[in-house]
């Protein structure tokens, strides 16, 4: 066969050109260094990686002037460290078929390369057999060293100045305060995920974070969600020689209101999978209120082969080859897990499967499809979204399951879900204690000072503490990640005012949302509302409605659901055929 002649360096490029190599550095970067958080995370996995026991963390101005990591690992030679800095070297790859089964956390070799691009970093490292360690300091500029110097065994690594080299970047960071509260919550993802490993982190000097090491996760549990974590967890263990599950759940009791107390790790990395954390919460289906989120930390072993790690740039997320066996393996061992720890059956009020006359045995696992609420029949009743300006009058007839009041009205019959229609009633109360130019919430004191564990990503200071109180909790700092509650909402039962100031403060770390007046209201609304099961008497049932006839606006409770169930004459005939 005849060649084609070569065209190599006879064409002209055109428009096309070739990046200088600081430019393709800082686009690199770019992809795996967002934030201050995510130059924590590379730096703590190579620590894992290197077989530490324990990593000391110390940040300041929210991780953007200082990052320090430093661990008890096995360390690195001269020549190693110098050669670590190098982009696409790493330890962790020797050929393109070792992608095939990452055993590691990390693998590309693009992160402390990476980091060197946005900012000055100096490491220093010994190895455990030599006598000495090596200092190299490396940023935008080059690398300086290796030199000698003196150092334990281990690295530690100090990244100064993130981002001065990309302002813009800079200018997209949050608050001090929020970037330290995702650098937070990855030194709590690795002491969940490696509570064998003693983990510290320290902000601005002060302690936030420690956990001993001692090897079990719910030392670790506790540690990072506080002592009540530890009371309602409840131990997963589902061997299988195809997926396996092991960690902990805490029962409904103990839930957040946001998504970040459920960790999931996969073969030892923490990933943040839908698919996954959609599974931990479906085993919860029926126990656990709308809008609330399990604490949960889960451990889920199967075949590297079968687990794609290299698709994103920050290993986030991985490709699960049957990522259906692993959602139900996954969801089957929490719901058992839990199912075990009820001290009563579970009975869910549901319709059996067509075809068939009976529910499943609850032993079989999760029964998916019976938990769903079917469609109201054709011609059902309706939520009213107008005022109930004259439920005030409506005459109780009696309360279903400790759930749903009966009332007759001049037309016909109404339903309301309790919860949801007092909830409704102390949101437009508390809203109105919220609004510009008043105090606040009235405050009731307790009999006991309540003591709360910060949670991990949380903090306290002196703008918490004003926004609390505005709410209603009086609270100041005892110790260093404790608080002491000594008033709560008026109204607010005590033993909801935990629960009630935890959602406080993992709402506020969330991130700002839309209406905070609104968003505070909901919360205590929600913590103060008599609960979907408590009895209630016809007094109470009166004084409810009489609310609710004062109440301005539609009849849906903050969450959207609605309250009331309003079934007019017309309706009832029609459904008895009489007319």
């Amino acid at each position: 066969m005849t060649e084609g002649p070569s065209h190599q360096g006879t064409l002209d490029p055109g428009r096309i050109r070739r990046l200088p190599p600081e430019v393709a550095e800082l686009i690199a970067a770019g992809e795996v260094v967002e934030r201050p958080a995510s130059v924590l995370k590379e730096l703590i996995e190579n620590s894992l990686d290197a077989g530490a026991t324990a990593l000391t963390v110390d940040i300041e101005g929210g991780g953007v002037d200082l990052i320090r990591v430093s661990d008890d690992g096995w360390g690195m030679t001269q020549g190693e460290l110098a050669a670590a800095f190098e982009r696409h070297a790493t330890s962790k790859l020797a050929a393109a078929e070792d992608l095939a089964a990452i055993a590691t956390l990390g693998f590309r070799g693009e992160a402390l390369a990476s980091i060197a691009a946005v900012a000055e970093v100096v490491a220093i490292s010994r190895e455990r057999t030599a006598t000495r360690a090596h200092e190299v300091k490396v940023g935008p500029g080059g690398m300086r060293g290796p030199t000698v110097t003196a150092g334990p065994v281990g690295t530690t690594i100090t990244v100064r100045q993130l981002f001065q080299t990309l302002p813009a970047r800079r200018a997209f960071l949050r608050s001090a305060r929020s970037e330290a509260a995702a650098c937070l919550r990855v030194v709590a993802d690795a002491a969940l995920g490696w509570p064998r490993v003693r983990c510290q982190l320290r902000s601005q000097g002060r302690t936030v974070l420690s956990t001993p090491g001692s090897g079990d996760l719910l030392d670790a549990l506790a540690a990072v969600f506080g002592e009540g974590a530890r009371d309602a967890a409840v131990e997963v263990d589902a061997p299988d020689e195809q997926v396996s599950v092991a960690g902990a759940v805490c029962g409904p009791s103990r839930t957040l209101a946001t998504r970040q107390g459920t960790v999931v790790f996969v073969n030892g990395r923490r990933v943040q999978q839908r698919s996954l954390l959609a599974a931990v919460e479906a085993a919860y289906r029926g126990m656990m209120e709308v809008d609330r989120h399990p604490i949960a930390v889960l451990q889920i072993t199967c075949d590297p082969l079968g687990v794609d790690v290299n698709v994103h740039p920050t290993k986030r997320e991985v490709r699960l080859r049957n990522e259906g066996a692993v959602f139900d393996s996954l969801q089957r061992a929490c719901w058992e897990a839990l199912h075990r720890a009820r001290p009563a059956p579970i009975h869910w009020e549901s319709r059996p499967p067509r075809g068939q006359g009976e529910q499943p045995s609850r032993s079989a696992g999760p029964p998916h499809g019976l938990w769903e609420d079917g469609p109201l029949p054709s011609g059902g009743g309706s939520a009213d979204p107008r005022p109930l300006e004259g439920a005030g009058s409506w005459r109780p007839l009696g309360q279903a399951h400790h759930r749903y009041l009966v009332v007759e009205t001049p037309g016909g019959l109404a339903i309301l879900d309790q919860h949801a229609a007092h909830e409704k009633v102390l949101y437009e109360r508390y809203l109105d204690d919220l609004a510009a130019g008043r105090p606040g919430v009235d405050s009731q004191g307790l009999v006991e000072p309540l003591l709360v564990d910060l949670p991990a990503g949380c903090d306290f200071d002196q703008e918490v503490e004003a926004e609390l109180s505005r709410a209603g909790f009086e609270v100041g700092l005892f110790g260093e990640r404790t608080l002491r509650c000594t008033a709560a909402p008026a109204g607010m039962p005590a033993s909801r005012a935990e629960d009630a100031l935890l959602d406080a403060l993992t709402r506020r770390e969330a991130g700002p949302s839309q209406g905070e007046l609104h968003r505070m209201a909901a919360l205590l609304a929600c913590h103060s509302a008599v609960r979907f099961g408590d009895p209630m008497s016809p007094e109470e049932t009166r004084a409810l409605l009489a609310s609710l006839s004062r109440t301005k606006g539609g009849i849906t409770c903050p969450h959207g659901r609605p309250a009331v169930l309003v079934m007019g004459e017309g309706l009832l005939l029609t459904a008895f055929h009489r007319q």
